[in-house]
């Protein structure tokens, strides 16, 4: 299933001479010593990984059409321009550890912890892509004294659900963040963090989102949601300036959608 998303650039004054996205990509993974193929100018496949990265920019000048191909293999993940230039030390971790260089830390050894809100916030500020949300119930996992991620749920709302032919209301909670340190893959760590808040809190319901960017959502599918619908595109309007995003327009910014996100839902009666 495709999903095409077109791109508006309405600024005019954005015609720099400086070293292209794609240019400074390639830099990257040179640099660390990441061999890639280039079927075309923005978008990069890797032998060995099963995946490909698109490039969005945000610089030029010409409408730009970005499509989201859900479904298809291989796995796809979009930069934005945007994070590139506003967080690059977290998008280099991260595609890195995508690309096989992480420190792999295992949850089994790890704990688990309820955390007060500066801790969450400095953690998911640092090493998430969309930063600090608010949220009611936080957990750090340690390895040691290290805290090596964090997960975030909201307070519940009653949802009206079909539950074996009879509508039911069901307190349902919303996973509304997890992070790990960008350059770590934690196996098992999603598991582990989502055991926890279901011992702590017994929720009936939990819902989720995976961000298209990044993720198709089959971590979610693998601790037993099931997809169920989708959060249209968000549009966005870019102080190039700051390289931040904003809901609202302003003068000379240039106005872009995301890609959306796919919404999951874990039932947890049986708990």
């Amino acid at each position: 299933m495709n999903f095409l998303r077109k791109n508006k650039v309405r600024s005019l004054f954005f015609n720099f001479v400086n070293m292209s996205f794609s240019s400074e990509f390639q830099c990257f993974l040179s640099r660390n010593g990441i061999s890639f193929g280039q079927p075309s100018a923005d978008v990069f496949s890797f032998d060995g990984f099963h995946l490909r990265i698109v490039l969005v920019s945000l610089s030029s000048g010409d409408a730009l059409t970005v499509t989201k191909s859900l479904d298809n293999e291989p796995d796809t993940i979009y930069l934005y321009e945007d994070m590139w230039m506003r967080r690059r030390d977290f998008a280099e971790k991260r595609i890195l550890a995508h690309l096989g260089k992480f420190r792999n830390v295992f949850a089994r050894k790890c704990f688990v912890k309820r955390i007060d809100s500066d801790t969450a916030a400095a953690f998911l500020n640092r090493n998430h892509a969309y930063g600090n949300a608010a949220s009611r119930y936080k957990y750090g996992m340690y390895l040691g004294e290290e805290l090596v991620a964090v997960s975030c749920f909201s307070s519940p709302r009653r949802m009206p659900r079909i539950i074996c032919g009879q509508e039911k209301l069901l307190r349902s909670y919303e996973w509304v963040r997890y992070a790990s340190l960008p350059d770590c893959r934690i196996s098992g760590g999603m598991g582990k963090m989502l055991k926890a808040f279901i011992e702590d809190v017994h929720p009936e319901e939990i819902m989720s989102y995976a961000d298209l960017e990044w993720s198709r959502g089959e971590t979610y599918r693998k601790l037993g949601f099931k997809e169920a619908g989708s959060r249209p595109p968000v549009t966005f309007y870019l102080n190039r300036e700051t390289w931040k995003r904003l809901r609202k327009p302003a003068p000379e910014t240039i106005e872009f959608v995301n890609l959306g996100s796919r919404k999951y839902l874990l039932n947890n009666l049986e708990n």
